[in-house]
């Protein structure tokens, strides 16, 4: 994905490829079904157009959960984050679990800086640019952060002297 995706971009998947694969693998399994007795071949060949249909059909609903959230793929953020929203779909274990991992942190609010978090944790996000210059330079939105009050140097070092006496 580019910058350039949209918030059509996972929709435009699902119904260029997956519905027509998903359209085309049940008409090949109702042929195979509507048959009064299958030999070993066609038996096998039902069966995995039966998984695949399933595979096909929790791939296109995963990817309609994803497009629900503001997702907007932004590669500025790096692989592994821009990833994170679609962790289920992957099978890899090991990348599987590292992208549940990230989102899981995401959630957490450890990489507020990200694009990904703004978009879908915008409140949370806002709030934190309140209080870090970087984090609010990062998101466009330092109008958003309040400098601290810091007492005049001439209180501090006054202060700073009582103390140490």
């Amino acid at each position: 994905m580019t910058n350039d995706s949209n918030d059509q971009t996972l929709y435009t998947c699902v119904n260029d490829y997956v519905e027509p694969k998903l359209h085309s693998v049940r008409e090949a399994a109702d042929k195979l079904r509507s048959q009064s007795s299958r030999n070993r071949a066609e038996e096998k060949q039902f069966e995995e157009l039966q998984e695949l249909e399933l595979e096909l059909t929790d791939l296109r609903d995963e990817l309609l959960r994803v497009a629900q959230l503001p997702w907007r793929p932004n590669l500025n953020d790096g692989v592994q984050i821009t990833a994170t929203p679609l962790w289920r779909l992957f099978r890899l274990p090991k990348w599987q679990k590292k992208l549940k991992e990230t989102w899981e942190s995401l959630e957490q609010g450890e990489y507020d800086w990200a694009h990904l978090a703004y978009t879908i944790w915008p409140e949370r996000v806002r709030e934190k640019c309140r209080k870090d210059k970087s984090l609010a330079i990062a998101h466009a939105l330092e109008d958003l952060y309040e400098e601290p009050v810091t007492p005049p140097a001439s209180q501090r070092t006054r202060r700073t002297r009582r103390e140490i006496q």
